[in-house]
């Protein structure tokens, strides 16, 4: 009886810590990716291998959105910034989310976003 009683709220904190790990993996995973995309673009790379630097870092492509892609150039003073900002739709693995959108009329995707700003060296 005891069990019936707690085994919600047991999965339920369980479920949670999981896809809050992963989200917080995540999250750190990808601003350390648009730091390095940024860096690349501070020592004059162009916008696409700021992406390709963001992909290897990350590891995938797959759900990324390049919002800001400012890379500088030989011409780039040293008081101007290459900056990369990039977005990225989390998928959780556990069922908390689905049951937690069937309590919801208007459910919100979960968008894991990230800016990485790096000063040109001229």
């Amino acid at each position: 009886m005891e069990l019936a009683l707690v085994l919600p709220v047991l999965l339920l904190l369980v479920f949670g810590l999981i896809d809050f790990g992963r989200v917080m993996q995540q999250q750190i995973q990808l601003t350390e990716a648009v730091r390095e995309g940024a860096r690349v673009g501070a020592l004059n790379g162009t916008a696409s291998d700021m992406q390709n630097q963001v992909v290897s870092t990350f590891g995938s492509a797959t759900g990324v959105t390049y919002t800001t892609t400012t890379a500088c150039t030989p011409s780039s003073t040293a008081t101007a910034n290459s900056t990369l900002t990039v977005q990225r739709a989390f998928t959780p693995i556990t069922p908390l989310y689905t049951v937690i959108k069937l309590f919801q009329s208007n459910p919100m995707n979960i968008t894991l976003s990230a800016t990485g700003v790096m000063a040109c060296l001229g």
